[in-house]
């Protein structure tokens, strides 16, 4: 989703981060009981959690769009259904998977505001919660126009690092996270935090074909897209450079990986000396890259 100063969400995941078992338990109950969470109590029961959990699964589940909540009972959606179903990886065991919850969570500008900005938009390779915070606030009083309490700014920023920053020796419930794993935010010596840029070889070419595929998709007349843009984004747009914290060099790496493995999807062209990717063929419809991809598996 692109970034809109009117469609902007904060603080809604009741400070806790995605644990492994939410979205498959969230996604099944719902689908055998799509009223579930109009009853606080029968949820709470069914998904073995309390009533501010319950909130938070309901939130993690519309914020990866496995689940449609917009006409009163729970939908699968098609995405849902595609990752999550019996032909899909419905206990998250494929890295590939965790990259792809990562790429719809940090590209989701309406309903995870914070977690775009961060990966999208915040460059500090090493930092502190205060940096962070600081950073959060002036995107939104800048670039939103819009004003939220520190509080709810501070939330999502500690929810965001306890997330993704698995600190050792620490036994909470928030290390059950399956982002955390990705090395993508890691904890400093010094209490800080890094989040750095790197070549990831281990990043799965269909993590980025997925993002490309939903990148073109939105605008299917978009022929090309420029490498640069890809990798510091500037048009709205989630930028998979950005979230996958891929260096320049990283990008093109896996970029040509992509082609290798894609060949009839992507060709990379230099026109008047600016790198850009082009799509070969009709804009593919990321469900089926989705779908494609546990087939082969």
């Amino acid at each position: 989703m692109r970034l809109a100063r009117d469609k902007a969400t904060f603080g809604r995941h009741e400070t806790f981060p995605l644990r492994y078992g939410w979205l498959p338990k969230g996604y099944e109950s719902l689908k055998q009981d799509p009223q579930l969470l109009s009853d606080a109590e029968r949820a709470m029961i069914t998904l073995g959690v309390g009533r501010n959990m319950v909130n938070a699964i309901h939130y993690w589940l519309q914020v990866a769009g496995v689940i449609d909540f917009s006409d009163g009972p729970a939908r699968p959606t098609r995405l849902g259904q595609a990752m999550l179903g019996t032909q899909g990886d419905p206990y998250l065991e494929d890295d590939a998977t965790l990259w792809i919850l990562h790429w719809l969570i940090a590209s989701n500008a309406e309903h995870a505001t914070g977690f775009f900005w961060f990966f999208n938009h915040f460059a500090m390779p090493r930092f502190r919660d205060a940096d962070a915070l600081s950073g959060l606030t002036e995107f939104v009083g800048q670039a939103l126009k819009a004003g939220r309490s520190q509080s709810t700014l501070k939330s999502d920023i500690s929810t965001l690092l306890r997330m993704y920053a698995a600190v050792e020796g620490r036994t909470d419930e928030h290390l059950d996270s399956p982002l955390a794993q990705l090395g993508l935010v890691e904890p400093d010596a010094d209490g800080g935090y890094r989040s750095v840029r790197s070549s990831r070889p281990f990043l799965p070419p269909f993590a980025l074909h997925f993002a490309l595929s939903q990148r073109f998709r939105a605008d299917p007349t978009q022929p090309a897209l420029p490498v640069r843009v890809l990798l510091y984004g500037g048009d709205g747009w989630a930028a998979p450079g950005a979230v996958f914290r891929l260096s320049e060099e990283g990008l093109m790496g896996t970029l040509e990986r992509v082609i290798e493995h894609y060949p009839h999807s992507y060709e990379l062209r230099d026109t008047a000396g600016v790198h850009q990717i082009y799509r070969r063929t009709e804009v593919s419809d990321p469900l089926d890259v989705l779908r494609a991809y546990y087939q082969r598996k």
